[in-house]
């Protein structure tokens, strides 16, 4: 174990001169004690940048966590309201439901009254189903009209700019009948935490913020990034496409106090780190009576934390582990991932431990002084770690309750990653020494070190994202709206090429014959976040009521969970007794009882009924439409439904690439992310290998060009 010290954290206050010759100084309301609310000086700068005329078109504030992005990007619309409107989008729902809330506490600070509207596809679900509206655009259309602030995430930000949500045909929608209104009526448009996304995510964006561009010119429309460690593949983009783009970033002191401390307020505490080479389960096996327990223990009422692991599974296992011997103390455990209920979601933050996955660990702030985490990469780490040490205590019934300055972390990774901090890995010295003080800046740079660097995908847009970009300027060309968009389509077209460095229509053909002949990978190319092939619905028996309802992929759920049989008539019953929209959840692969999770993982491997020994080399490490696909698993007994499951699998047509390699070295030669979902095949000629599915697909099938390993077998063929 690797114990060292992270300094406290200081963020630089901007002179208050400089702020009253904003215009801002009237604006601040009263802070603690009625002294005057202070801006730190990259809020000021953001302000600035958001509001001089021939300001930069993007703005990336890359401020460190827990110094107040939010607010830098909300400074406009609070002074402006209605007049400056904000369109800010947020990677996951439990953010928006967190942003919701400060944003509520900052406007009533502020003395404003906008209208705001929390926006999901779930919100959009129970407009239309109160009667209202006939369809998802029609109840989208009118909440973006009637709104100041809207605060939503990317997936609606992108399906609205690439001109979905309209009707087609010949009593069709103009294709622009929502696009124009919300390029119209907001100003500013905000992205938080963007860079938890990949190439296609960044793809559909740029092609987005590119019309909007072309949309509005002469008019003053701005895209405001927000994030520590943004993408440099996204700036490039953005620079390529010819944007004027500005960096601001914080100015930060570490250590003691500050001699002046007017000019510095505190945003981070000193944290005691520990750096252990297991796995978070393991470490709690070892460690809950000597070090997890006794903390609360020792601390209680001054101790309240959170433990954030990679998967559902492991959060799972956990809160089943540690929830009766808390109990036992009188301490509370709560559970919060991508499978737990909004009730359970809410409920989990007042509780003394919470235990989560990626759910949590993007922009939520954090009110803790104890973490246990473990990372996919050094940019999950830096996350992840960014969530204690924000606050000097917490709330609870109304009353705060100091943490006492003890602040404690345990960051669990890998061998050879504690092997390049700890020891020294190929005869080079270790990263880090024991009893090490560092500031956050070098302690993060050093995490960067350790970890290896995954593939970027950067190639993405010339094989796929050019396919998004035609259907744009496609859409564009309807007979409704040609006229009007002819000069648009064709500088689209130019920054295109220029910024994606490939020709559009050179993709035209390709795009027909995808749209025409192969539905599911042209979905699959211009969904945002991409398919979901394997879904399940589930009824989670260790929730009440219509909490319960779930979807879940399939390929989870057979590796991690105590399934029981359950029928899709009494799935539905279930959903329509407690309100539900079973129109949301037919046609998904199977339905099943969840009745907890498995200690340890089960094997299985995905069926291929085909023959492939003899497939041409150039089906291997393409992405390709199959069917067939099925599970194969060792024990069926064990899984529900198994022939059922199988059949409905065996009709589906999934994008997908085979590739004649072990799925560890796959991952390892192309350096794919830690959870990139890669599986094993077996075909119909007992043939062995991985395959991906879906968006990953893509992916892959884009580092295998790069690449020179050859998917029929052969290492050192070139993959065209």
């Amino acid at each position: 174990m690797l114990q060292i010290q992270l300094k406290a954290v200081y963020s630089e206050l901007a002179d208050p001169a400089a702020v009253a010759e904003s215009g801002l100084a009237e604006w601040l309301p009263g802070g603690a004690g009625g002294s005057p609310w202070r801006l730190s000086c990259h809020q000021l700068a953001t302000y600035r940048a958001l509001t001089r005329p021939g300001g930069p078109e993007v703005i990336f504030n890359t401020a460190m966590t827990g110094d107040g992005k939010s607010l830098a990007g909300q400074l406009p619309s609070l002074v402006q309201g209605w007049r400056h409107k904000l369109f800010a989008m947020y990677p996951t729902n439990e953010l928006i439901r967190d942003q919701l809330r400060q944003t509520q506490q900052t406007w009533a600070l502020w003395g404003q009254t906008p209208v705001v509207a929390a926006l999901d596809s779930d919100v959009l679900d129970r407009r239309m189903a109160g009667g209202d509206f006939a369809q998802r655009g029609q109840a989208l259309q009118a909440l973006l009209n009637n709104h100041d602030v809207v605060l939503t995430n990317p997936d609606i930000f992108y399906y609205v700019m690439h001109l979905f949500y309209v009707r087609t045909g010949k009593s069709g929608d103009a294709p622009d009948r929502l696009l124009g209104p919300l390029v119209q009526a907001f100003q500013q448009f905000t992205f938080d935490e963007f860079h938890i996304f990949d190439a296609p995510q960044i793809v559909g964006v740029v092609n987005a913020l590119l019309l909007i561009d072309e949309m509005t010119r002469g008019q003053r429309r701005q895209f405001l990034f927000q994030s520590a460690t943004p993408r440099p593949l996204l700036q490039e983009s953005l620079q390529r496409a010819g944007f004027a783009v500005e960096v601001i970033d914080g100015s930060y002191c570490h250590g003691a106090p500050p001699a002046d401390p007017t000019r510095w307020r505190q945003i981070l505490h000193e944290v005691q780190l520990q750096i252990c080479p297991d796995s978070v389960e393991a470490w709690v096996d070892q460690h809950l009576h000597d070090r997890l327990l006794p903390f609360f223990l020792e601390h209680t009422p001054q101790a309240k934390g959170a433990v954030i692991v990679n998967s559902v599974a492991q959060a799972k296992r956990l809160v089943e582990r540690l929830q009766g011997e808390f109990a036992r103390h009188g301490l509370t455990v709560g559970e919060n991932t991508g499978l737990t209920s909004r009730t359970q979601r809410s409920r989990s933050y007042g509780c003394d431990l919470l235990i989560g996955t990626s759910t949590v660990d993007i922009g939520i702030d954090f009110q803790i002084n104890f973490l246990l985490f473990e990372s996919r990469d050094a940019g999950t780490f830096v996350q992840r770690l960014g969530r204690v040490g924000r606050h000097a205590g917490y709330v609870r019934e109304g009353k705060t309750i100091s943490f006492g300055g003890h602040f404690v972390a345990y960051a669990l990774v890998p061998p050879w990653i504690y092997e390049t901090l700890a020891v020294g890995r190929s005869d080079a010295p270790p990263l880090l020494q024991p009893g090490a003080v560092l500031d956050r800046a070098e302690f993060n740079q050093t995490i960067q070190m350790a970890y290896p660097p995954t593939a970027s995908f950067d190639a993405y847009a010339r094989d796929w994202g050019a396919y998004q970009s035609y259907r744009i300027v496609n859409a564009l060309s309807n007979p409704l709206v040609r006229g009007q968009y002819a000069e648009v389509r064709n500088r689209l077209l130019a920054r295109y090429k220029e910024t994606f460095r490939t020709s559009i229509l050179q993709k035209a053909q390709r795009y027909w014959d995808l749209c025409k002949h192969q539905g599911p990978l042209y979905e699959e190319i211009t969904a945002f976040r991409g398919g979901s092939y394997f879904e399940c619905g589930v009824l989670d028996e260790t929730e009440q009521g219509g909490d319960q309802i779930k979807r879940y992929d399939l390929f989870a759920l057979l590796a991690n969970a105590r399934l029981a049989a359950l029928q899709p008539d009494e799935f539905r019953a279930f959903v329509e007794e407690h309100g539900g929209a079973w129109s949301n959840l037919k046609g998904l692969v199977a339905y099943f009882r969840l009745q907890g999770f498995l200690p340890e993982r089960t094997q299985y491997k995905v069926l291929l009924q085909q023959e492939v020994s003899d497939w041409d080399g150039t089906r291997f490490g393409t992405v390709q439409v199959l069917q067939g696909v099925q599970i194969q698993a060792a024990f069926p007994q064990q899984i529900p439904g198994y022939n059922a499951i199988n059949r409905q699998l065996a009709r589906r047509k999934v994008p997908a690439v085979v590739c004649l390699h072990h799925p560890l070295q796959l991952k390892r030669r192309l350096r794919l992310p830690l959870l990139f979902p890669v599986h094993v095949f077996v075909s119909l000629d007992g043939m062995e290998g991985a395959i991906v599915f879906g968006r990953e697909a893509l992916l892959l099938h884009t580092a295998l060009k790069q690449s020179r390993l050859n998917c029929s077998g052969s290492d050192t063929a070139l993959i065209l």
